[in-house]
Order: C-alpha cells, then structure tokens, then sequence
C-alpha cells in the first residue's frame, strides 16, 4: 500500500534585513556648483572694500586737523606779539650793513615777488588754510608739502629762525595770523621784502638791487625783477653771479607767474626774458 507524503507547510523565506540609509558626510553631501573664475564678489563686501582707503584718508585728516587745533591754539598762547616785527626787520638789516626799505607794491620787484610767492597775498588773512593742510600732512608723512604765506615766510625768518619742524610751522601761522591783524599789507610786504636773504651776502630787497644791478628796487626791470624775485626761494643755488643758468630757469617760473596772474601778457614776459641784466 502505498504511502502518502505529508505535506508541509510551505516555508515562507524570511526577508533580507533592509539596509539603513547612509547618512550624507559633508565630504559626500553633493556640492553645489564651483565659483566660476572672475565671479564677482558681494556687493556690500565690494562697496566696503572700495571704500575703505577713502576713510583712512578721511580719519586722518580730522585727526591730522584735531592736532593742528590744538597746536595752533597753543601757539597763540606761546607766541610773542608782534608789535616789535620792523625792530626785528630793522636789526637784521643793520646786523648786514643795510637797512629797511618800504616797498611800493607797484615796483615790478613786488608784483613779481606776489606773483611767484603767494598770489592770494592781498585777499588772504595772512595763512592759507590749504597750505597749512599741506604742512601737517607733510610733517604727517615724512613729505614736506610746503605752501608757505609770504605773511608766514615773514613770521619764519623773524620770529622762529627759519624753523621748519611741526612746531615751528605751527608758531609761524599763529604768528602770520598775529601780523595779519596789526599791519597793512604793503607794511608786511615790506617787512619781507627788507628780510630774506637774496644771495651773495644781500640781506634784503634794497641791498640786493643795488649788489646785483647798482639800482635801487623802484628802478628795476622787469627782466632784473623777475630774475630778483626768484632768488629767496634758494639763494645759494641760484645766485646768478655763480649761477647764472639755474637763476634764470627760476626767472622763467617767476615770468610765467606773472603771466597767470595777468600782470603781464605773454609777449612781455618773453620781451622780459631777453632784456640785459647788466649784472655787477
């Protein structure tokens, strides 16, 4: 007899244990697309970058005009009076064998010095508020800027000896406002004119006409008085009994000044550039 197979249940395969889902490392994690090259960077970090030099410029220059108050104030306190300035003028001059003279500001001599040395001569109140930003920025900077008055020239070789420290400097505007005040500008002219130093031992305008020329300031040329006129600026270089070429390229400057300031054409000023000097 035949048997009959017991039949199994069928065996239901178990099912394969799912895999859990990797977590995304931050080196896996998909990047997004790179910064192409020459992408611009964010507006606000390029308008702060543009700007930034521009407010270093602007921070020290209130600082540098915050320390300039400050020494300027100082030196209206520290500095003398100037009712004794044409003693001083008077002591130089005697000290070097001549003596003060008032200059006329019609002498060619005065118009080319004005025009050379300080065009705003007559409008200013003795200092030149730019020029005086220049001085600080320059004693800031190591380069010196310049912009001197005629006014502050007068208060350097008077009062402070020629100095040219941030000190000095600050003494001689405090002292050029001081001048401003208790003279006219003819006086102060004047003054400076009988004061700076011209070269070859001539203190003063009056020597100086008379050493180079054999005539006095009001009788000049304007070839001689341009050629004057350039002289203070650096008297041992440019003294044209020594120095006659580099004398007259500083004639030129003093000529062209002339011209920019109307005094005179540009046909005169070439006339005058060839007119004898008839030097001693």
């Amino acid at each position: 007899m035949l048997e009959t197979p017991t039949l199994q249940p069928p065996v239901t395969p178990e099912p394969a244990p799912r895999e859990r889902p990797r977590e995304l490392s931050a080196a896996a994690a998909p990047a997004g697309p790179a910064p192409r090259t020459g992408e611009m960077a964010p507006v606000a970090s390029r308008t702060r970058g543009r700007h930034r030099p521009l407010l270093l410029l602007l921070r020290t220059l209130l600082a540098v005009s915050i320390l300039g108050g400050t020494l300027l104030a100082g030196a209206e306190l520290a500095t003398p009076g100037v009712a004794g300035a044409p003693a001083r003028v008077t002591a130089i001059d005697l000290a070097h064998g001549t003596v003060p003279v008032p200059a006329d500001p019609s002498w060619r001599v005065s118009q080319a010095t004005v025009a050379a040395e300080d065009s705003g001569f007559y409008g200013d109140d003795g200092v030149d508020p730019a020029g005086l930003l220049r001085a600080l920025w320059g004693w800031a900077t190591g380069v010196d800027e310049g912009g001197s008055t005629i006014t502050e020239q007068l208060a350097k070789v008077v009062y402070t000896n020629g100095g040219t420290t941030i000190t000095d400097r600050v003494a001689q505007v405090a002292l050029a406002l001081k001048l401003n005040g208790d003279y006219t500008k003819p006086a102060v002219l004047s003054m400076y004119l009988s004061a700076i130093y011209f070269g070859n031992g001539s203190y003063g305008v009056l020597a100086a006409s008379e050493g180079y020329f054999g005539l006095s300031p009001g009788e000049l040329s304007w070839g001689q008085a341009s050629l004057l006129a350039g002289l203070p600026q650096d008297p041992t270089l440019l003294d044209p009994l020594d120095h006659l070429a580099a004398a007259r390229v500083r004639q030129s400057y003093v000529l062209d000044r002339l011209v920019a300031t109307g005094v005179l054409t540009r046909a005169q000023a070439d006339a005058a550039a060839t007119e004898p000097l008839d030097l001693r």
